[in-house]
């Protein structure tokens, strides 16, 4: 069978319109739209008994499927590229989840651990091997919206192949434990010494890797190395800088989120920001995500770094030359960070700060494409990046200039430089879906009290600006007072967590940004809400069900939660008085001359 991209809605389309069609079925999905393992849980919820997945000419060859179409003249892949990649819809070790897997930790049986792995056997290939299935299918037309790149080919439903035949999959896993290290690096701080200020990267990959990981293991590693040659100098950032070097990413992140469990506490209590670069480049244009009290540091930022084609042009100009936007240019920088790479861990389990940097392909140019076409295939080599997408290599000193630039103002503002507000723009943002999809009116219908929820958030809204406006007016300031701000900043993502996890979902405790249940990759606002309501439509007898009443009132206590936490946070904002401080000279940062001085220092050396 195909179910095009696997989605919740694709499944649910399936199942009304073609009820039990999946069931017993190997079900057949493009890659697109969501995470691979959302997909292969949807198809096993609806009763698949194997899954294959499979790149789609749609996404994978947008320009023509003719050899001069194809890699090595462009980025777009041939029909033997096969994208690999973990199921997993955990994060860890699934025999240890949510504690560390150290020596003598407790470990789950393997009847108990496979509730983290994926339950159905699933297989990727490339599409010269799906046009062979696909071709040999019979049944229904597809929709015309469910339809793929392959050329003279309608897409089937199928649920049989012509001529009786059969289709067998057959996949070789083997269950193993090995022992993966992480790898890192420290420059002690000056002033705070106990304040952590954090890049990260991941090492291993699905194949050659030369973009995921290691275009961004290449600028970690020049960035410590710029900063080890001024720390010669006898330079020292104010706060410890840490460079974390993850194994086992792709092992559904286990590296980052092992280290994260392990030292949660030092974490959650010394840890400043996380600034991630799994994929730095596969492309020119930057496409930021950050938790929102660091959204407003990545645009001024990209004022200080070169552009890809003029390094007497910084990046911002040429940007807002590309974008064609003039005066009106404003670049967004997703609050959404999704859990897709090492951040994950940092922000919805322990509350730190995150930002994701990557430079991505030019979407006015190809508007409808999804990764990069080689994502996690055999193609993925040194060539592809040095004939196809940065022969000079001033994509990569852009990128790492920015986790250079970025780091620095972190590591050495005496005040940090986060926002709060930005944080109740994503709360009301959020309260406005809610209400125009009509979920405020459901819970309303549930008789759910919302008019709390929707006070605390207006309060937010207060408490943030009145604290943003305290620290943005600070200029003489005694060096107590900076870190009593600076803690308040520093902890302020925390106030955030529900400790024992969203519901059903033990390892992500953020209840105002978060992934989606039915997409890891993704991220919306107050996730926890719309997958008990999700979970409540699919219970078919609800008048006199017990499982009904159940879910209805865990509605009524997230929503609750939710207003507590956003009370909690507004409170945390509250200023703090301090009495017998004599205020030194002000809050000082570092000059443009010094940040230009580090960046043309980088850039000499990355070229050489």
């Amino acid at each position: 069978m195909y179910v095009n991209y696997g989605t919740i809605e694709d499944f649910e389309w399936l199942e009304e319109n073609h009820p039990g069609l999946t069931q017993d079925k190997i079900c057949l999905a493009r890659y697109g739209q969501i995470f691979r393992g959302n997909k292969a849980d949807n198809g096993a919820a609806f009763g698949c008994k194997g899954f294959g997945i499979f790149l789609d000419p749609s996404t994978a060859a947008q320009e023509g499927t003719e050899d001069e179409d194809l890699f090595p003249n462009t980025f777009w892949m041939d029909g033997t590229a096969v994208q690999r990649g973990s199921l997993a819809l955990s994060d860890g070790d699934p025999q240890t989840p949510n504690w560390p897997s150290v020596d003598h930790a407790y470990r789950l049986d393997e009847e108990d651990r496979m509730a983290y792995l994926p339950s159905i056997p699933v297989q990727p290939f490339g599409y010269t091997d799906a046009e062979v299935i696909l071709r040999s299918m019979s049944g229904i037309v597809a929709p015309n919206y469910w339809q793929g790149g392959i050329k003279n080919l309608t897409y089937l439903i199928g649920g049989s192949l012509t001529n009786g035949g059969k289709l067998e999959i057959e996949v070789n896993n083997k269950l193993e434990e090995k022992v993966s290290s992480n790898v890192i690096g420290v420059i002690h701080g000056a002033v705070e010494p106990d304040r952590y200020v954090m890049y990260g990267n991941h090492r291993d990959a699905w194949g050659f890797g030369a973009l995921d990981p290691n275009s961004g293991t290449a600028q970690m590693m020049e960035v410590a190395r710029v900063m080890g040659q001024r720390l010669k100098t006898g330079w020292r950032p104010r706060r410890t800088i840490m460079f974390l070097s993850w194994g086992a990413e792709e092992y559904s992140l286990c590296g980052s989120r092992e280290f994260v469990e392990e030292y949660e506490i030092e974490m959650s209590e010394r840890g400043v920001a996380y600034i991630n670069t799994d994929v730095c480049m596969s492309g020119p244009i930057l496409e930021p995500v950050a938790s929102p009290t660091l959204m407003d540091i990545l645009v001024p930022a990209t004022k200080d770094i070169f552009s890809p084609e003029d390094e007497t042009e910084n990046y911002y100009d040429w940007w807002k030359t590309w974008s064609e936007e003039g005066d009106n240019f404003d670049p967004e920088v997703s609050p959404f960070v999704g859990s897709g790479s090492d951040h994950a861990s940092f922000i919805f389990y322990a509350g730190i700060p995150v930002l994701d940097i990557m430079f991505q392909e030019d979407r006015k140019r190809y508007p409808d494409i999804g990764g990069y076409p080689a994502y996690h295939t055999g193609f993925e080599t040194f060539d592809l990046v040095d004939k196809v997408y940065d022969a000079n290599f001033t994509i990569f000193g852009a990128c790492a200039q920015l986790n250079l630039r970025i780091g620095l103002e972190l590591a050495e503002a005496e005040l940090l430089p986060l926002k709060m507000e930005p944080y109740a723009t994503v709360m009301e943002n959020g309260a406005k879906v809610l209400n125009d999809s009509g979920i405020l009116q459901k819970l309303t219908d549930l008789q759910i009290d919302t008019s709390f929820f929707i006070e605390a958030i207006q309060e937010f809204r207060s408490a943030a600006e009145g604290f943003d406006q305290l620290t943005s007016g600070s200029n003489s300031l005694s060096e107590l007072e900076i870190r009593v701000l600076n803690d308040q900043m520093r902890g302020f993502e925390k106030t955030f967590l529900l400790y024992e996890g969203l519901p059903d979902r033990i390892q992500y405790r953020h209840v105002i940004t978060a992934p989606s249940l039915f997409d890891a990759y993704g991220g919306a606002a107050f996730p926890g809400l719309g997958d008990l309501l999700y979970k409540l439509e699919q219970i078919p007898v609800r008048e006199v069900s017990e499982e009904y009443t159940r879910v209805v009132k865990r509605i009524k206590k997230h929503v609750s939660d939710i207003m507590i936490i956003i009370k909690r946070a507004s409170h945390f904002l509250r200023p703090i008085k301090i009495y017998h401080t004599t205020a030194n000279s002000g809050v000082s940062f570092h000059s443009n001359l010094f940040f230009s001085t580090l960046i043309l220092f980088l850039t000499a050396y990355f070229v050489n």
